[in-house]
């Protein structure tokens, strides 16, 4: 199945997601703040993979093409196996750097790893049907790991009530509390959830889809990793 970056994150959405939502991973270490759950160590994973391997060479802070392609061999593998197209690589470029630059930065690298999840998640429930194994492929990456429990955590809490595939506003405020406590405990809005359920759900149905879903993720993570590189500067002045 060929790669589709979905329009969610090659318009302003996750962008504006990003502005409106303040989740502070590298502020000073508190009391009051829970261990990471499985969904914030995911949007931890995402930061230090992209920083692994940007900055090598040129930018400090974006893959040139070179960096891409030895991310996605290293932490994608499997998926380049099932690509056809020797000139894989070439083409994803392009289709993430959306501002010609040619480079990747972090918020056009989260629109890869989006796409892929989307497309593994419309492919989930044929692989619990099969159940089946595949013996030329890896052990999955980090990165691979973390899109997987992107999948099991959304599919953990939808249609507990509802529709299966999504999430309705009790479920989404299930899935905050349990898996982005420290985010929802610094919000001041005590009506956070029906904020975000009203901007996350783009096409007014009252749910919200694994799509809608990452996009919320997409916008912690782009803020949590301008956090991060502010988090590197001041360890460099030390």
């Amino acid at each position: 199945m060929p790669l589709q970056i979905p329009e969610s994150c090659t318009d302003n959405r996750s962008s504006s997601c990003s502005r409106r939502i303040h989740f502070f991973f590298y502020k000073r270490p508190s009391p009051t703040l829970k261990m990471p759950s499985e969904l914030e160590r995911c949007m931890e994973s995402l930061i230090t993979i992209f920083h692994k391997y940007a900055g090598k060479e040129g930018c400090a802070n974006s893959l040139n093409k070179k960096e891409l392609k030895e991310l996605m061999t290293s932490e994608l593998s499997n998926f380049l196996k099932s690509q056809k197209n020797p000139a894989a690589v070439d083409k994803i470029m392009k289709d993430l750097d959306q501002n010609g630059d040619q480079e990747v930065d972090f918020e056009e690298f989260v629109a890869l790893v989006v796409g892929l999840s989307i497309t593994c998640e419309q492919l989930y429930q044929v692989h619990l049907q099969k159940q089946s194994k595949n013996p030329t492929l890896k052990m999955p990456s980090e990165l691979e790991r973390c899109m997987e429990s992107l999948i099991t955590i959304f599919h953990k809490y939808a249609g507990k009530e509802g529709r299966a595939n999504s999430l309705n506003k009790r479920e989404l405020k299930d899935l905050m509390t349990n898996e982005l406590s420290n985010f929802l405990k610094s919000q001041k809005n005590p009506a956070a959830v029906d904020k975000i359920m009203k901007d996350l759900d783009q096409n007014g149905d009252g749910e919200v889809d694994f799509e809608e879903f990452v996009a919320l993720v997409v916008g912690l993570s782009i803020s949590c990793e301008q956090l991060f590189r502010v988090h590197l500067q001041k360890q460099g002045k030390k």
